[in-house]
C-alpha cells in the first residue's frame, strides 16, 4: 500500500476502532448473547464464567470507605438454564428462603420497588445491604445481587452512584 493511501485510510480505521470499542465498554453478555446487560463502565469485572451452566459476571464497585476495612462492594449477574421454565418460581422461593435464614436478616421495605428484594444481613461481622431480583428470560433464570457493606465513611454521593448503577443493571436485564 502506498504511503499516501495509508495516510488517507488510517484516520478512518482509527475512528472505526474507537467506535467499536465505545459500543462495548460496559456491555456484557451471557449464554451466547441471549442475555445482555449494561454496567457502569468504571465497575471492573473481577470474575467471569461465560461457558457452561450456570454463567456469571461479578463486579467490584470501589468505595473509598472500603480501603483497609476488609470489606468490598460486589455486584453479580448470574444465569442458569432451567430444564423447565415452570421451575422458575420454585428457584426464586428457594433463594428467598436461604436469604431469610442469613444471620442478621432484616427486610427493608421503605420506598422500594416490590420486584426487588432489599434487606440487611451480616457478612461475617459486617452489616451489608443487599438488593436482589430474579427474571425469567426464556428458559434462563437471571439473578442480580448488589451487596455493599454499611460503612460509616461511605458518602451519600457514592451511595447514589452505586444505587444508580445497580438500577441500570437490573433495568437493562428486565425482559421487555
Amino acid at each position: 500500500m502506498s504511503r499516501l493511501k495509508f495516510l488517507y485510510i488510517a484516520p478512518f480505521v482509527a475512528i472505526a476502532a474507537m467506535a467499536a470499542q465505545a459500543q462495548t465498554v460496559g456491555e456484557y453478555s451471557l449464554d451466547q448473547g441471549f442475555v445482555t446487560f449494561k454496567a457502569p463502565p468504571d465497575w471492573p469485572a473481577i470474575m467471569q464464567k461465560t461457558e457452561g451452566n450456570p454463567q456469571f459476571v461479578a463486579f467490584q464497585v470501589k468505595d473509598p470507605a472500603d480501603t483497609d476495612s476488609g470489606e468490598a462492594t460486589r455486584v453479580t449477574v448470574e444465569t442458569k438454564l432451567l430444564d423447565d421454565s415452570g421451575n422458575f418460581q420454585a428457584q426464586v422461593n428457594g433463594g428467598l428462603e436461604r436469604i431469610k435464614q442469613s444471620p442478621g436478616y432484616e427486610a427493608r421495605a421503605d420506598g422500594v420497588d416490590p420486584s426487588v428484594l432489599r434487606y440487611f444481613a451480616l457478612n461475617g461481622k459486617a452489616r451489608y445491604e443487599y438488593r436482589e431480583t430474579w427474571y425469567l428470560n426464556g428458559h434462563l433464570i437471571v439473578h442480580v445481587r448488589c451487596a455493599r457493606p454499611m460503612l460509616a465513611a461511605t458518602t451519600a454521593a457514592w451511595t447514589a452512584e452505586y444505587e444508580k448503577g445497580c438500577a441500570q443493571i437490573m433495568q437493562s436485564l428486565k425482559p421487555h
